[in-house]
C-alpha cells in the first residue's frame, strides 16, 4: 500500500497511544481517533516497512462510545487525544493499558483494581502553563501542535478552570494594547479549594515595557490574585523555569488545602495538577502504607511534602527526601503550617537520601516513592532492598516504568499485591498507579 490509498477496515483495538489499530492484509495500521468495534474508510497517510499510519476518510459504522469533542481546536491541540470516547470507553482503556503494558514490559500478568475517576472529567486542571509569541504587534498565546513550535490557539480549554482562560484571554490582550515584549510562557495556578491565584511570567528581561501597568490591570481585573511573579530565562532549550523570580505583587506562593491539610505551592514547586483525583490517589496510598501510628517512613522524591506530612498523622516518625532544594524549603514550611513535628526533610537524590538513612542506621517500615516519569534508578531500587521496609508504596505517572521496576522489585523478593490505576487527567491516554509491594514470606 502506498500514501493516500484508500480501504475499508474496523479498529481491532487500541495502542496505548490511544489510537484505532487495524490490518490491511500482513500490515498493521494505527489510525488516530478511530474506536474500537468501528467500521471505517481509511486513507494511508505514511508507510513504514511493515507498519503505516492512516486516517478516517468517512466514518462508516459508529460505536456506542463516540461522542461529540467538547474542545474546539481538539484535532489541532492534540493535548486531550481521548475526548472523541465516552468516560466508560476511557475508563476501559486505561485499564487495559496498564494490563498491557505489565504483560509487554515485565511479562507479568496482572489484574489491576477497577480504576478510581471522579465526576470532574472538565475544568480539573490547577495548573496551565500557555507559550507566548509576539510579532509586529501581535500576540499568540496557546499550545504547541504536537512536535511542532506552532502555536494552537483557544478561547477555552474544557480542561482548565474559566478563571484560568479569562486570564489567559485578559493577558493576551493587555500584552498586545500595552505593546509589551520579551514573552515566553505565562504560567497560572488556580488552587480550586481555596480559590487563590498565582500568575508567573516568564520572560527574556526584566523590566519590560509596561510591566507594572500589566500587573496593576490583571490584578484589578482578578481579585483572587495572591502572587504574581516573573522568571527572567534567557535559555534557548526547552526548560522554562529556571532563572531569577522577582515578585511583582503579592508573595512568592498561594496556599492550597488537601484531605485536610493546607500546602504552599510556589512557581517552581510541583503539585498534582487535578486536585480531585490527587485525593483518590494519596488517599489510597495512605491506606496502602498501611500505619497504625508505630511505624517509621521514608518518603522518596517527596516534593513539597504532601504525601509525607499525610502519612505523619499516621505514622511514629517520616523521613522526606527530595533533590530539589527549593521544594525541601516549602515542604519544611508546609510541615509548620500544619503543626507537624514528626517528620524531617532533607535535600538529595533519593540515591543519595536513601544511603544516608542507611548510614546513620535508620530503618523504616513502609517505603513510599513518587518518582518522575523515569522511574526509580536500579540503584534508588536497591538502597530500598537494603532498607528492606515491610510495605513499598509506589506512586506511578508512568505505567512503563512502574511495570519494569516491580519487574526488578519481584526478583528481589517484592511482590506487587495491588495495583490501581487512578485517572488523573481525563480526555487524555495518561494514567497514574498506587501499586502496593509486600516482601515475600512477611
Amino acid at each position: 500500500m502506498k500514501k493516500n490509498d484508500l480501504w475499508e477496515a474496523t479498529a481491532e483495538g487500541y495502542t496505548y497511544d490511544g489510537a484505532g489499530v487495524v490490518h490491511a492484509g500482513d500490515l498493521v495500521f494505527f489510525v488516530p481517533g478511530l474506536l474500537e468495534g468501528e467500521t471505517a474508510e481509511l486513507g494511508v497517510t505514511a508507510m513504514k516497512k511493515n507498519y503505516g499510519y492512516a486516517r478516517i476518510a468517512k466514518l462508516k459504522k459508529a460505536s456506542a462510545h463516540r461522542v461529540e469533542p467538547a474542545c474546539s481546536v481538539y484535532k489541532q491541540c492534540g493535548g486531550c487525544s481521548l475526548l472523541h470516547m465516552d468516560t466508560e470507553e476511557q475508563m476501559r482503556f486505561k485499564e487495559e493499558k496498564v494490563k498491557g503494558i505489565f504483560r509487554q514490559n515485565a511479562g507479568m500478568d496482572i489484574t489491576p483494581l477497577p480504576i478510581l475517576t471522579t465526576e470532574h472529567i472538565h475544568a480539573y486542571r490547577n495548573k496551565v502553563q500557555v507559550p507566548v509569541q509576539t510579532d509586529h504587534g501581535t500576540v499568540r498565546m496557546g499550545f504547541y501542535r504536537n512536535r511542532t513550535n506552532e502555536i494552537v490557539e483557544f478561547d477555552r480549554c474544557v480542561v482548565q478552570t474559566d478563571l484560568s482562560n479569562d486570564i489567559v484571554q485578559f493577558i493576551k490582550q493587555e500584552l498586545a494594547k500595552l505593546h509589551c515584549n520579551g514573552f515566553r510562557h505565562v504560567l497560572i495556578k488556580h488552587a480550586h479549594h481555596t480559590g487563590q491565584v498565582m500568575i508567573c511570567l516568564i520572560v527574556r528581561e526584566y523590566p519590560f515595557r509596561n510591566a507594572e501597568k500589566l500587573v496593576l490591570e490583571t490584578v484589578k481585573r482578578f481579585p483572587a490574585i495572591r502572587s504574581f511573579t516573573c522568571i527572567v530565562n534567557r535559555r534557548e532549550d526547552n526548560v522554562i523555569l529556571d532563572g531569577r523570580e522577582t515578585v511583582l505583587y503579592g508573595d512568592p506562593y498561594i496556599e492550597e488545602e488537601l484531605l485536610g491539610c493546607r500546602f504552599r505551592i510556589s512557581a517552581r514547586s510541583f503539585f498534582q495538577i487535578n486536585p480531585y483525583s490527587t485525593e483518590l490517589l494519596y488517599s489510597k496510598a495512605i491506606e496502602y502504607a498501611g500505619l497504625s501510628g508505630k511505624e517509621t517512613v521514608i518518603d522518596l522524591y517527596c516534593g513539597t511534602g504532601t504525601i509525607g506530612i499525610l502519612c505523619a498523622k499516621h505514622a511514629k516518625k517520616v523521613y522526606g527526601i527530595e533533590i530539589v532544594e527549593d521544594a525541601i524549603k516549602d515542604a519544611k514550611v508546609n510541615a509548620e503550617l500544619n503543626d507537624i513535628h514528626n517528620i524531617t526533610f532533607f535535600a538529595a537524590d533519593a540515591r543519595k537520601g536513601a544511603r544516608r538513612l542507611i548510614e546513620n542506621k535508620i530503618t523504616a517500615d513502609v517505603v513510599i516513592v513518587d518518582p518522575p516519569r523515569k522511574g526509580c534508578s536500579k540503584e534508588t531500587l536497591d538502597a530500598i532492598l537494603t532498607i528492606s521496609p515491610h510495605r513499598l508504596v509506589y506512586v506511578s505517572c508512568d505505567p512503563a516504568t512502574l511495570a519494569r521496576d516491580c519487574a526488578y522489585m519481584k526478583e528481589h523478593g517484592y511482590s506487587p499485591d495491588k495495583i490501581q490505576p487512578v485517572d488523573m487527567f481525563p480526555g487524555t491516554t495518561h494514567v497514574e498507579c498506587v501499586s502496593l509491594l509486600c516482601r515475600e514470606g512477611r
